[in-house]
């Protein structure tokens, strides 16, 4: 690794893709191949808290209309409150994948 390089082992795509976890729904900051980085509003901040082990789906449409979806767990390494308000608290979280994600093509 070259000095000042980024620290992680896979390159980090910026894409806004719809994610579903616990009820909720997401959004995502960037993704790789070992992780992704989200932003959710909740007001169940202990279900995000660091060394959490949480099942998620990550949904992208295509161009012919077909949805891809990701599915599996991730650990969460981090998350930081960005703020808070009546709908709830908006927080980013740091995931890195626990396992290899499941892909399937569908419809919806």
């Amino acid at each position: 690794m070259e000095k000042g390089s980024d620290r992680r082992a896979s390159e980090r795509m910026d894409l806004a893709l719809q994610m579903s976890l616990h009820g909720q729904e997401a959004k995502t900051v960037n993704i790789s191949a070992n992780g992704v980085y989200f932003e959710v509003i909740t007001n169940d901040i202990d279900a995000f808290s660091p060394g959490a082990v949480i099942p998620l789906k990550i949904s992208a449409v295509d161009t012919n209309e077909r949805t891809l979806n990701l599915r599996g767990e991730g650990l969460i390494i981090r998350e930081d409150i960005k703020e808070t308000s009546s709908a709830g608290s908006r927080l980013c979280v740091a995931v890195q994948f626990t396992e290899k994600l499941n892909v399937d093509l569908g419809l919806s």
